[in-house]
């Protein structure tokens, strides 16, 4: 590989780096326009600072994380090229693994595509767990296309997988 195609390479990452914030600003207005998206926009998540961990070509990580801003939470968004090797280090049962995961307070919200109902609630009860999960990447959970068609189980983890919600 050539100095040149290394230059572009370098070029298009930083670009796509930048373009992130952009798209999580669109993705936030369009879900505060009501557009899109399930959840339930009473949820109030001002004061919670998240960060999301995604593989870079991730388009569902970018529309939770405008869920999740949408809500009044503050999202940081890492792009990382390996995402399975992060959450073997964060010890996630591979059962409940995704693209992507996000830490707040110490907790691991693993696939992402957990409702903020859940996040809420595992906020102000404060379980002794590692973290929580939505597996499967259900149709019409935050940031995935479509229509909820049935509940969502959200699954909490450390050591064992209990079922945390049903919402």
């Amino acid at each position: 590989m050539g100095k040149r195609s290394r230059g572009r390479r370098s070029i298009l990452r930083r670009a796509a780096l930048l373009l992130i914030p952009v798209s999580i600003l669109v993705v936030a207005v369009i879900y505060m326009a009501g557009i899109g998206g399930s959840g339930d926009r009473s949820i109030d998540l001002s004061g919670l600072s998240i960060t999301l961990y995604k593989s870079p070509a991730c388009v569902c990580c970018t529309r939770y994380a405008g869920y999740l801003s949408s809500l009044g939470a503050e999202v940081g968004v890492r792009v990382i090229d390996d995402i399975d090797g992060l959450m073997d280090k964060l010890g996630i049962p591979v059962e409940l693994r995704s693209c992507h995961v996000s830490i707040v307070e110490g907790y691991l919200i693993v696939v992402g595509h957990v409702p903020a109902e859940a996040i809420k609630k595992l906020i102000n009860e404060k379980p002794n767990i590692k973290g929580i999960s939505l597996p499967g990447m259900p149709q019409g959970s935050p940031g995935m296309p479509g229509s909820k068609e049935e509940p969502f189980i959200i699954y909490s983890f450390d050591g064992s997988i209990k079922v945390f919600a049903v919402l």
